[in-house]
């Protein structure tokens, strides 16, 4: 529907969600679900922290960071799932389930995706939409221009992830290349429909951000 292998991108720059509709529309959007998700979830999200206290001392929360393709950084919102005294940061190629700073409950809470649930924070917060262009552990480089990504927030799901590449294989530098390509593809075609079309393939997919 969306073909990628026959995107070539060009130098020029590329459209993105300028319309005051879609804007608003996005926005509100991305607001209605994490409140709505934030209300409906909460006493998950009471019974999560207090297990996450019971197994292991620390904070409820932890705070990992993360790029958009304009390079720059920011703070998303996770359950921890490590132990708190461990300081070893996590690599493109480590393995976190296999980390031995992982907890037994962290390992049920990652393979699961609910450590994500925090993310609805960052969602209320404007700092991210449910779709937008992929999160980055590490930053992307000069792969952008500044006028490339403005005006398009990173997103929990992107078109990266429907082509199941998440910018953390073994060979990290052609994943986040492949990533790119994927985000470029993503602001040149951006619309609703789009948008639309890449939540609900996501979604029958079982695919999660990570």
């Amino acid at each position: 529907m969306f073909p990628l292998a026959t995107y070539r991108p060009e130098p020029r720059r590329l459209r993105a969600p300028t319309s005051l509709f879609q804007s608003l529309f996005k926005r509100g959007f991305d607001i209605v679900v994490a409140t709505a998700g934030l209300l409906l979830l909460s006493p998950l999200i009471l019974l999560i922290s207090l297990a996450i206290k019971i197994d292991s001392s620390g904070p409820t929360l932890c705070r990992h960071k993360r790029y958009n393709s304009n390079n720059v950084e920011f703070e998303i919102f996770e359950f921890r799932t490590t132990l708190a005294a461990d300081k070893r940061e996590r690599t493109l190629n480590s393995t976190p389930v296999d980390m031995p700073s992982v907890t037994r409950l962290g390992q049920t809470l990652r393979h699961s995706g609910i450590n994500k649930l925090p993310l609805l924070l960052n969602l209320l917060r404007g700092e991210i939409s449910i779709v937008g262009s992929h999160l980055f552990m590490a930053a992307p480089g000069k792969a952008f221009s500044p006028l490339d990504l403005h005006e398009v927030r990173p997103g929990i799901i992107s078109w990266a992830h429907v082509n199941d590449d998440h910018g953390e294989s073994a060979d990290a530098a052609k994943s986040i290349y492949r990533c790119i390509k994927c985000d470029l593809y993503y602001v040149e075609h951006y619309s609703l429909s789009f948008d639309m079309a890449i939540l609900f393939r996501t979604i029958l997919s079982g695919s999660t951000y990570s």
